[in-house]
């Protein structure tokens, strides 16, 4: 299969790397779009990513947003994740490293960052940046900044955006109002569009130490806010002035991360999100899907799969209904 590598767009300076495209011809076309968004952890289960993707109902994606994906990190076996991923499902990719480390001339050598996988090719690729607090970064990283990524596909011979990002958990509602807002900026401001990722919605301020101390507090006062956080994160209010609805595309009122089994599902939060404008959701077709291979199996991730199917404006009168949302 030809492939083609370019890399397209716009490139924040605080970067020192650009996005990594590699487009292969489309390989599916239809009304519908299967649109799956998922924090790998690293993908160092790689394999596993993919086995699950392959398994109903994640099957036959078209469009996958996903957040904290390695690019030849000792941690992930120097793997090139995405592009293994990819080549796997036969889809095309864009890339973009947020955090790195350098070479000693400095050059980027390897990172962790947002992708996403289209069975369409990808173009008018974009690196959106977003602000950046003094313990995003952390230790680790010698290069980099916090970023979105946004690129264009054709649907039914219309030009559909596609975006993803990962908004800082150790900041506050703010501060991820601020992120979403600068990612949205550089945003196309029209037309049918798709954004997902890690929003990272605690509600809480977890960017001190002695956050997780009123965290605990909050969540044994008020547990429902982890699971429904729009009420307490302005970021939502934001999506909706662009002309985003997040109704629909989401199973409502359902965790989406396990720090840990320990922890009762009704303490768990909701932190991925899909967010779709001048499209609509079929009825019932989101899902939450966990990161595991069977159900006594360890996770492959602390977050679990999003996904919901998007249809068309002429699909909307000539398909049926699924049933409602579900949770696997």
């Amino acid at each position: 299969m030809e492939e083609s590598a370019v890399a397209l767009g716009a490139v924040h300076t605080a970067h020192a790397w650009g996005p990594i495209v590699v487009n292969r011809p489309a390989s599916a076309e239809g009304r519908r779009l299967k649109v799956v968004a998922f924090n790998a952890c690293s993908g160092r289960s790689l394999d596993k990513i993919s086995i699950r993707l392959r398994r109903p109902p994640l099957n036959h994606p078209d469009i996958i947003l996903l957040s904290e994906m390695d690019w030849r990190l000792r941690r992930s076996g120097r793997r090139e994740t995405v592009a293994e991923l990819a080549a796997d499902l036969g889809m095309s990719f864009a890339y973009v490293g947020e955090f790195g480390l350098s070479s000693p001339a400095g050059e980027p050598v390897a990172s962790v960052g947002n992708a996403i996988l289209s069975n369409r090719p990808l173009t008018d690729v974009r690196v959106l940046p977003l602000a950046r607090t003094s313990t995003r970064r952390g230790i680790l990283w010698q290069l980099g900044a916090p970023a979105g990524l946004v690129a264009k596909v054709l649907m039914n011979r219309r030009p559909l955006a596609v975006g993803v990002t990962h908004l800082n958990s150790r900041w506050n509602p703010r501060g991820r109002e601020l992120q979403i807002k600068q990612y949205l900026e550089g945003f196309p401001a029209e037309g049918p569009a798709i954004v997902g990722g890690d929003l990272n919605t605690t509600t809480a301020d977890l960017s001190s130490p002695t956050s997780l101390i009123k965290v605990i507090a909050l969540s044994l006062m008020q547990p429902r806010r982890f699971r429904s956080p729009q009420r307490w994160e302005p970021l939502f209010q934001r999506l909706l002035e662009a002309g985003f609805d997040t109704a629909g595309a989401n199973v409502a009122g359902t965790a989406t991360f396990t720090p840990s089994r320990l922890v009762p599902p009704i303490l768990r939060p909701k932190l991925d999100w899909l967010a779709l404008r001048g499209l609509k959701p079929v009825t019932g077709s989101a899902a939450v899907v966990p990161a595991r291979m069977s159900l006594f199996s360890p996770r492959f991730s602390d977050h679990d799969f999003i996904m919901c199917i998007v249809e068309t404006q002429a699909d909307r009168e000539s398909n049926p209904a699924l049933p409602s949302g579900r949770h696997y």
